[in-house]
């Protein structure tokens, strides 16, 4: 029976839960927290495993189905991690790559630089998107994989740039969602705060736009790069489970 492709359905069921997972990753955001915790890779990992189980990327059975999905759940938490870090050591060790109007607290508390944010980016794209690679059906050759890989950690860390510099319009308008709600720190009355004699975005507004634009669109791209890829059919994935 000749097999089917994951098609479009694919990329709209990940480009939704990656905008779920990244609003949820910020809702979940403890008050005056300066980042999520490992939650945020938990959650992120579930958002990308559940469509890929729903299209039939992941099905092999129900067993290896599962141990599929936790396996990208489990990396995604690590890429998170170590995407953090990874971040946080290149920013701690070169301070001056810093710029000067971003630089607050004598250098203790000042936001990423843009060199950190593409580095932990770079990071955390290559390991989640290695783990899709390694998930995904046989019929993918080796060479497509390093390839999708490489251009993910990319996108990952164009993604880290991009969705930090959104901060004036996304993180804004994510703020003020969430303040109609009531879900921003109560003793933040605006997105906007006072740092050393100027009005700047604070670090609210910043990570909801960072966890919202980079989860989002390293979701997209993983449908997008995986649209056309060969899943079993409805037939052969009930011989498969069979067996299981």
């Amino acid at each position: 029976m000749p097999h089917e492709v994951a098609g479009n359905k694919l990329m709209v069921l990940l480009a939704f839960g990656g905008l779920v997972s990244g609003l949820l990753t910020s809702v979940l955001m403890a008050p005056g927290q300066q980042e999520a915790g490992l939650y945020c890779g938990a959650v992120f990992g579930s958002f990308l495993a559940v469509p890929l189980v729903i299209s039939r990327i992941l099905d092999a059975g129900i067993l290896y189905s599962f141990l599929k999905a936790l396996g990208l759940i489990v990396v995604s938490t690590a890429a998170y991690l170590f995407a953090y870090l990874t971040a946080f050591g290149v920013q701690l060790n070169f301070p001056q790559i810093v710029p000067n109007a971003e630089r607050w607290d004598m250098g203790t508390a000042e936001p990423a630089s843009p060199i950190a944010l593409f580095v932990g980016g770079l990071v955390g794209g290559f390991l989640v998107f290695g783990a899709v690679m390694f998930f995904s059906p046989p019929e993918i050759g080796k060479g497509t994989r390093v390839r999708k890989v490489i251009q993910g950690a990319l996108l990952g860390g164009v993604l880290g740039v991009a969705a930090w510099a959104l901060r004036s319009s996304v993180g804004v308008a994510l703020w003020n969602l969430f303040h109609a709600f009531g879900l921003t720190p109560r003793w933040e009355l605006s997105p906007r705060m006072w740092f050393h004699g100027v009005y700047d975005y604070g670090g609210t507004a910043r990570m909801y736009s960072l966890y919202v634009v980079w989860q989002t669109g390293v979701a997209t791209a993983v449908g997008i790069m995986l649209r056309h890829t060969p899943v079993r059919g409805e037939y052969e994935s009930n011989d498969l489970r069979l067996k299981f």
